[in-house]
């Protein structure tokens, strides 16, 4: 009832909003080149995606790339980036968990928070929480983006793409709970005032998580503008902020069941309700996130028009916890793990006030023209990215007592500021080139290039230990597609990234602790094969290689010294194949399905055991199968599923200790009501409907520590959407 009457003047607002009068409802002609035409997109099915570079369709384009939309996560009932990457066998969570700021591994690869992910084209940190809410969909390139976005782990690049202002004015109102006490309220409008488009998207969430003691609350705010300046010129602006408040909830650890200090066994049974960051003196990780964005695009001719666009970020982040980590309650220390009785170190973390910021813009001009006999088409274009990392001058990471995940016990706090943190500030400019050339009626060649200027430094917070450093690096690209029937491409690419490391600001495990790392490349080779058995229907194969080198670390010269983590130590090659499809099988039943099979070990390193061994974290096959079915029986209904599984994963280096093959089953009801001009959008998912537990991931973190993430159990979720 608190909630409620919270969310009581939220709802009035929305509710005047909708009374706007029909004549600002009216479209201006000139709005027609600056909005979309048309509110509805088609269930799962995608043409086109902005991350892949290249402006022709996704099944002509010698890539892979997922469009995730707004109608399937809709669908899905996604509510975290962890239960989006259930919709795609290729994506996987690292180190995801409640309260806390997700992460993305692709083709068994972890993106890097701040390189791998753009918003609407332009660079951003994945240091904030996802907002579904005003995303469109969500785009994922898989593989090396060295052309696409310069310095980025090879996994893939993220693109989140925002709703944007429509023709059609219109106010829904969704409202949604599930079992676990969680309740939202989103508001969705759409309007034209003065010439200009507007799409303001608000939210207010309760947060309560199926873990003990874990509540919190979420807002959003964002609105996106757009006008036409002219008849061939446009401009567009986007405003977003967040603010979220949670406890994070720490993973557990492996037990060390026969005393030799490192963590062996899976804890037994899991209990995926218990939160150790449980004392009373916890504090909710909190972040609170600004991005403006602005984008002036302009049509010099029929075939050539250009794009600058600029945005900046700004995330504030309080992270704090009751962390467990290691074990010094017995004979030998243990870690990375825990005592074999489940006893637990417990550490009180707290690092306030700390400050990211991003800035990047780009500019590009696209065009056609004949040259050699042959249609080409190109890009040419210049971007550039600032970003810095100011962290408070001092973190605490204190040893507060010991716990048990059996039976944890209350621990005393210590909030004494012990640990300097590491800053940080990186800049790259870059100038990129790429060219379609038509090489006959059914052959087309896809070449381009990339070249960076890096500039990145370091130093702790009180100026000592300052590294850094300018390095130039090139990422070419190149591919061809063969088109032997109109609805049948095949395709062959080959391409190189290069990306950044740091190593983790953990002066006790390192001896350059917090240090940038040079660039390192990475390479891929993919060939494939797509087919269109009709319009709206896609089916990919695709099989790929891709080597990584890694930072490691050399041991210390002496049995007390540190060891000294240097770039390219170890180098991982992940071989795989995935299929997929996506779109409409018939008129009734549209489906997302994706199957991978991943060969990922390390073919170098310096342990030489290493060698050979699978990474960890990563299955050798992962499946996902999301179907919605439209009953004809009863209009308005629809049923769909989501079925997801994976083999298992190994939890050490050694491969001594996997995860268990593990699956799930989702499922979900929607109906459509449609009563006058008003449009209700009933809504009913289970999330883990047979309530199957098992542990669902087991991440290494960089500074060496195991942690383990159980998977959910069953969650009932209602909503009900009202558009007006």
């Amino acid at each position: 009832m608190a909630l409620i009457r919270k969310l009581t003047p939220l709802a009035a607002a929305f509710a005047a909003l909708a009374s706007i009068s029909s004549q600002a409802q009216t479209v201006p002609q000139r709005m027609e080149t600056v909005t979309v035409t048309a509110r509805a997109a088609p269930l799962l099915d995608a043409d086109n995606a902005d991350v892949g570079g290249f402006a022709a369709a996704l099944a002509k384009t010698p890539q892979s790339v997922t469009v995730l939309g707004a109608d399937l996560l809709a669908g899905s009932a996604a509510q975290t980036l962890s239960q989006v990457l259930k919709l795609d066998a290729s994506l996987s969570d690292s180190y995801n968990t409640t309260g806390y700021i997700e992460s993305v591994s692709v083709r068994g690869f972890l993106l890097d928070q701040g390189n791998n992910y753009s918003r609407n084209g332009l660079a951003i940190s994945n240091y904030a929480p996802l907002a579904l809410e005003n995303k469109e969909r969500i785009e994922v390139l898989k593989g090396v983006a060295g052309l696409q976005s310069g310095v980025s782990a090879p996994g893939g690049l993220v693109n989140y793409v925002t709703k944007v202002p429509l023709k059609e004015a219109f106010t829904s109102v969704t409202v949604g709970a599930d079992g676990n006490g969680a309740a939202k309220v989103h508001l969705d409008a759409n309007r034209i005032v003065g010439g200009v488009g507007l799409r303001l998207n608000l939210v207010d969430e309760h947060l309560d998580s199926h873990v003990d003691q874990a509540s919190g609350s979420r807002q959003l705010v964002s609105l996106a503008l757009a006008t036409a300046l002219g008849r061939e010129t446009s401009l567009s602006a986007n405003l977003e902020y967040q603010r979220k408040s949670q406890p994070s909830v720490p993973g557990l650890g492996l037990l060390d069941g026969n005393g030799d200090g490192v963590g062996d066994t899976l804890p037994s049974p899991i209990h995926p309700r218990l939160n150790l960051n449980n004392q009373s003196w916890s504090q909710p990780f909190q972040v609170s996130a600004t991005t403006a964005e602005v984008a002036l695009t302009h049509r010099f001719n029929a075939d050539w028009q250009g794009r600058l666009a600029a945005n900046t970020q700004t995330t504030i982040i309080n992270d704090r916890l009751a962390f467990p980590d290691g074990c010094s309650n017995a004979v030998n220390y243990v870690y990375p793990g825990l005592c074999g009785n489940g006893d637990v170190d417990m550490y009180d973390f707290r690092s306030e006030g700390e400050r990211r910021s991003l800035r990047s813009w780009d500019a590009h001009l696209d065009g056609k023209f004949t040259a050699l006999g042959l249609q080409q088409a190109a890009r040419f274009g210049m971007s550039g990215r600032s970003s810095r990392a100011d962290l408070p001058a001092m973190q605490a990471y204190n040893y507060v007592g010991s716990s048990n995940i059996f039976a944890p016990v209350a621990v005393p706090a210590d909030p004494t500021l012990s640990v300097l943190n590491t800053n940080s500030r990186e800049r790259a400019l870059d100038a990129y080139a790429s060219l379609v050339s038509d090489l006959g009626e059914r052959v087309q060649s896809f070449l381009g290039v990339r070249v960076s200027r890096l500039s990145r430094s370091s130093e702790l917070s009180d100026g000592s230990e300052a590294v850094s450093f300018e390095q130039s690096v090139s990422t070419p690209w190149a591919g061809l597609a063969w088109t032997p029937t109109e609805h049948t491409t095949l395709y062959a690419s080959w391409g190189q990234g290069v990306e950044l490391e740091a190593v983790p600001n953990r002066p006790t495990l390192f001896a350059n602790a917090g240090q940038t790392l040079p660039a390192l490349k990475s390479e891929q080779t993919e060939i494939g094969i797509k087919w269109r058995p009709h319009a709206r229907l896609l089916l990919t194969a695709a099989a790929f290689s891709i080597d990584k080198p890694y930072a490691d670390d050399l041991p210390g010269t002496s049995a007390d010294s540190l060891p000294l983590r240097v770039a390219g130590a170890k180098t991982a090659r992940h071989r795989g194949i995935e299929l997929s499809a996506a779109g409409a099988v018939d008129s009734a039943l549209s489906l997302q399905a994706s199957l991978m099979a991943l060969d990922a070990t390390y073919t170098q390193a310096i342990d030489p055991t290493l060698v050979g061994q699978r990474v960890t974290n990563v299955p050798r096959y992962k499946g996902s199968l999301f179907a919605d079915y439209k009953i004809a029986a009863v209009p308005g209904l629809a049923l769909n599923a989501l079925a997801s599984f994976e083999g298992s994963k190994t939890a050490t280096a050694d491969g001594s200790v996997e995860l268990p093959r593990a699956w799930q089953v989702d499922v979900g009801l929607g109906y459509l009501q449609r009563m006058a001009s008003q449009i209700t959008h009933w809504r009913l998912n289970i999330e883990n409907l047979t309530n199957r537990i098992d542990w669902r991931e087991a991440p290494t973190t960089t500074w060496g520590g195991i942690y383990l993430f159980p998977s959910t159990p069953r969650t009932v979720r209602v909503s009900a959407t009202v558009e007006f």
